[in-house]
Order: C-alpha cells, then sequence, then structure tokens
C-alpha cells in the first residue's frame, strides 16, 4: 500500500510501446530515489509489447487502459492511485543519476511554495538537453518553429531555450521526461489538463503552477540522461500531427483574455503547414529506412 508520508516518492510511469527502453530506467531508479520510499504506478496505454509486464515484474501497480487515453490523463490516473507526498513523472527513455530524485526532493523541501520542479539533463553522449525553457512569444515561436528545423543555433531558438541554468532557479517550464511534483500543489492546480493528448502538457502544467502563485524550479546540480527521439520510435506520424495540435492549443490557452488571442487563426495556419512539412518529411524518412 502507498504511504502517506512525506518519505515516499509516487513515481508514475505511464507507458506506450516502451519494452525497449524500461530495463535500463527502471535499472537506475532504486538508487535515484533512496533513501525514499518507492511506490510505483504504472499506467499502460494498450501497448502490444510486455510494458505492463515489465513494470509488474519490477514490484509496480498497472493500470492497463482499455484504450490509448494520452499523457495527461494517464498521469493523473496514475497521481490518484498513490497518496505519496512527492509525485515523480519520468519517461522511460531516461536514465537517472544516483541521488538524484532525492536530491529534487530535498530541493524542494527548501520552500513549500515549490510546486513542480525538475533536473538538468543531457543527452546520451553528454550534450545539453534543453530545460528550463521560456514561454515563448508570438514572434519567437514563429521563427523558432520555422528556422529550428535548418537552423538550430538561430538566435530565436536560442531564445526560446533560454540560458544555461547553473543555480536552483526559478524557470517558465522545464522538460516532461523527468519531473517532480509536490503532492498538494498537484492537487490544487487539478492536475494535468487532459485535454493534451501527448506534447505540451508539462508547459500547461507549468503555466498552471505559476498562475496558481506555486513555484517551477530547475536544480542544475542534479543530472539525468535522456535519449531524444526514445519516445517517437512508434507511431511517429500520429506523434508529429500532436504536437501541432497542442502546440495551438497552449498558444490559445496562454493568452487567453490578452489581444495576442486574436492571431489564434494566424498560428494555426502557420502551424498546420509546418505539420504537413513534418509529416512529409517524416514519411519519407520511414520509406528511406524500409521496414524495420
Amino acid at each position: 500500500m502507498p504511504s502517506s508520508d512525506e518519505k515516499t516518492i509516487g513515481l508514475v510511469l505511464v507507458t506506450y510501446q516502451s519494452a525497449q527502453d524500461l530495463p535500463g530506467f527502471l535499472e537506475t531508479l532504486p538508487a535515484a530515489v533512496g533513501p525514499y520510499g518507492l511506490d510505483v504506478i504504472g499506467v499502460d496505454n494498450v501497448s502490444t509489447d510486455r510494458s505492463a509486464d515489465i513494470v509488474e515484474e519490477f514490484g509496480g501497480r498497472v493500470i492497463r487502459n482499455s484504450r490509448n487515453v494520452g499523457l495527461a490523463a494517464a498521469i493523473n490516473q496514475g497521481a490518484a492511485a498513490t497518496s505519496a507526498e512527492w509525485i515523480l513523472v519520468a519517461n522511460p527513455d531516461t536514465e537517472l543519476a544516483v541521488g538524484s530524485i532525492a536530491t529534487l526532493v530535498e530541493t524542494a523541501k527548501t520552500d513549500e511554495r515549490i510546486g513542480m520542479i525538475g533536473p538538468r539533463i543531457t543527452q546520451l553522449d553528454d550534450t545539453p538537453y534543453p530545460s528550463g525553457r521560456r514561454f515563448p512569444s508570438l514572434a519567437v515561436g514563429i521563427a523558432h518553429a520555422l528556422l529550428g528545423p535548418v537552423w538550430p543555433g538561430n538566435p530565436a531558438t536560442r531564445r526560446y531555450f533560454g540560458e544555461p541554468v547553473t543555480e536552483v532557479s526559478d524557470v517558465d517550464w522545464i522538460s516532461g521526461c523527468c519531473m517532480l511534483f509536490r503532492r498538494s500543489a498537484f492537487d490544487a492546480v487539478g492536475g494535468f489538463d487532459d485535454r493534451y493528448f501527448l506534447y505540451f502538457e508539462e508547459t500547461k502544467m507549468a503555466l498552471d503552477m505559476h498562475r496558481g502563485d506555486w513555484r517551477v524550479v530547475l536544480d542544475p546540480s542534479v543530472a539525468i540522461r535522456h535519449r531524444e527521439g526514445g519516445s517517437m520510435r512508434s507511431a511517429p506520424l500520429r506523434k508529429v500531427r500532436s504536437h501541432h495540435r497542442s502546440a495551438l492549443r497552449f498558444y490559445c490557452d496562454y493568452h487567453k483574455g490578452s489581444p495576442w488571442i486574436a492571431f489564434a487563426p494566424l498560428v494555426a495556419v502557420g502551424l498546420t503547414m509546418r505539420g504537413l512539412a513534418a509529416v512529409a518529411r517524416t514519411a519519407l524518412l520511414q520509406r528511406e529506412r524500409g521496414p524495420a
């Protein structure tokens, strides 16, 4: 049974065709959370591989959905199934460093207003993976969307990603591959917005935290590794479409009640064009690679 005290971390582990990544992730988990207790809740969105079985063999409790409810809704299911004070949401394609999650808890304990906290993230080759990002303005968002794929170091993308954080700092939002929440903050904002099937759910959660007067923090003394693109192996075309739909939804949520909402139709057209180009590019890459 889950603990209700502050000495337990409830891991919400959403899986979808994650069997390839899970063993490496789960191997790093105990040392990352110790000396805290661990309550593992797997939420499986109709995987056809052994994802759910692997989580159960590790000792986790698994919710097996009969349909893919999306990432945000699945996280909420898992959070509701544990009464742990600290809720960890981590992707199966991450590797957690020794003591990393325990350190995030200790940092969060320094201020009861810290509702959401994340670590510094690198890719497997130790290349920095952007986290602690800014909410983009319309101009920065458009420039990043257009220039990012062909000119990764353009000024708009650099501004969007923000300067590297060198000390515990308040940020606009953190990467969804590893997020730790204070239970009271998670509950106060109503959990994740389940209108976001996939992508931007962590950005909307951070926005809700800010609007609820909770702090969103990045602790760069904690580092984890993330295999960028690992979560894109299954259904890449669907994920491209989901990304652009969620981007438009976040634009509307972020600018609700401001004059910038008038530009939503323009943003929708731009995202549709970019999405079609991304789908075509992904389909071409799949054709070039041939059958798996």
